[in-house]
């Protein structure tokens, strides 16, 4: 008769380890994690974690930066149509860079901007006379909360673009970038050339 081999289930001898008093006691169940095992997947987790928001966070200040750039190359064009049909840039001397640094100071500044390069000093009417539009904004880059006055452009911070014109002379157009002081003007993003 052959022999037959007998599963021990739970008590198979491959199973069991001897603990230090000789007795046998089963192995730990493999499908187990300890708690040094759980606390190195959450810091290798949470490591994880912080880069990446790191780098999402550098995306977007650059993607604000490069918006920045590109509406301020695109009113620099639309002051430079202007500049052609009528032989003058809009002026406005309120705000010369040199000497202002603060956003709240280039309002006055941007509506005189809005209002000649829309033809008219109101978010969605349409211009009468037969007032031509230099430049068609985006929503989100026209600040519009009071119906008594003219709106202004904002950069993608939220701050009033600064311009500066004597009417004759190329006209600078800047964002301070979310700067918060007069020495951060090294962050600003500018329609002339930095020396």
């Amino acid at each position: 008769m052959p022999a037959q081999s007998i599963s021990l289930g739970k008590n198979n001898p491959s199973r069991l380890c001897p603990d230090s008093v000789g007795a046998w006691r089963p192995l730990r169940d493999s499908s187990a994690f300890t708690l040094v095992e759980l606390l190195a997947v959450i810091t290798v987790i949470g490591i994880l974690a912080g880069l990446t928001l790191g780098a999402a966070g550098a995306v977007r200040r650059h993607g604000a930066t490069s918006q920045a750039k590109s509406e301020i190359e695109a009113l620099r064009a639309a002051c430079e149509r202007y500049y052609a049909d009528f032989g003058f840039y809009p002026s406005n001397t309120s705000a010369n860079p040199e000497i202002t640094w603060n956003p709240a100071n280039y309002v006055d500044a941007g509506r005189v901007l809005y209002t000649n390069l829309l033809g008219v000093n109101r978010w969605n009417i349409t211009a009468t006379n037969g007032a031509k539009r230099y430049f068609e904004p985006k929503v989100a880059m026209v600040y519009t909360n009071n119906a008594s006055q003219a709106p202004y452009f904002i950069d993608p911070w939220g701050n009033a673009y600064g311009y500066y014109s004597d009417s004759t002379n190329s006209p600078l157009i800047w964002s301070t970038a979310n700067g918060s002081k007069s020495t951060d003007t090294n962050k600003w993003i500018i329609s002339w050339p930095r020396l």
